[in-house]
């Protein structure tokens, strides 16, 4: 399976080709530039250099969240648009996920987590790169609680394995049966395609078309935006948007 695989969800711009399980080339950015002005030139140079045309990819996959909310609608844009174009499946891909995914053969509950600000993060639990524990954007006390139940309950005598600029925030009190595993903080564009194809199993093309059709492509965030927070504080009112989010609690 020919997949083309992309991140622009937090401050790093990446993509990847990937072919049957295996990377044939990569591109990685974090030098502070916007992805509005890397992300595409970076793709193209990706195709070209490797001699593949967009026409022969089976798949297109991004990162849909949880992140950075312009970023996320970049990736999300151009590669709906790409798919809608050439007819090709779009799957969406958890940067959660993604975070998780190289550790995915640990015997321990792995616990991506990004800080957006306030004590608050995007975490989820994930066990043998399979979510155990939804993905959530919550104050890090609950999200600690959260996971040392889950693991007393479901994973007992395992540890959690934290990754993510959130981790930090996991620690701050003891937690004996926590570690932060490091060099696994940026999302690889080679981990949203092995998502990706593991998402995409064995079923055809045709299937996949059906099942994750370019204009079902969306952002899903986790939480309401700061803007939205403090307009709700001041009673402000607010305009509904079509974006799914995760959580339905009106205070996140």
């Amino acid at each position: 399976m020919k997949i083309l695989a992309c991140d622009t969800s937090n401050r790093a711009c990446s993509v990847c080709l990937w072919e049957d399980g295996h990377v044939i080339d990569t591109r990685f950015r974090n030098d502070g530039l916007t992805h509005s002005q890397t992300f595409m030139p970076q793709m193209h140079d990706l195709m070209a250099e490797n001699q593949r045309k967009y026409e022969d990819l089976d798949i297109l996959a991004c990162t849909v969240g949880p992140g950075s909310f312009t970023g996320i609608r970049i990736g999300v844009a151009a590669v709906k648009t790409m798919a809608l174009v050439l007819r090709k499946p779009a799957v969406p891909v958890s940067s959660l996920a993604a975070m998780a995914w190289p550790l995915r053969e640990e015997d321990a509950l792995v616990v991506p987590m990004i800080d957006c600000r306030n004590h608050r993060a995007f975490a989820g639990g994930f066990y043998k790169g399979e979510p155990v524990i939804s993905e959530r954007a919550e104050d890090a006390g609950e999200i600690r609680k959260a996971c040392l139940d889950f693991l007393e309950e479901k994973l007992p005598g395992r540890k959690i394995l934290l990754v993510g600029s959130g981790a930090k925030l996991f620690l701050e009190e003891s937690a004996a049966a926590a570690e932060y595993r490091e060099g696994y903080d940026e999302i690889l564009p080679e981990s949203v395609a092995g998502v990706a194809e593991n998402t995409a199993g064995m079923e055809s093309i045709d299937d996949l078309l059906l099942k994750y059709p370019a204009a079902g492509l969306m952002p899903v965030y986790l939480g309401k935006t700061q803007a939205e927070r403090n307009a709700k504080a001041q009673g402000k009112e607010t305009k509904d948007v079509p974006i799914r989010y995760y959580s339905t609690d009106e205070e996140k």
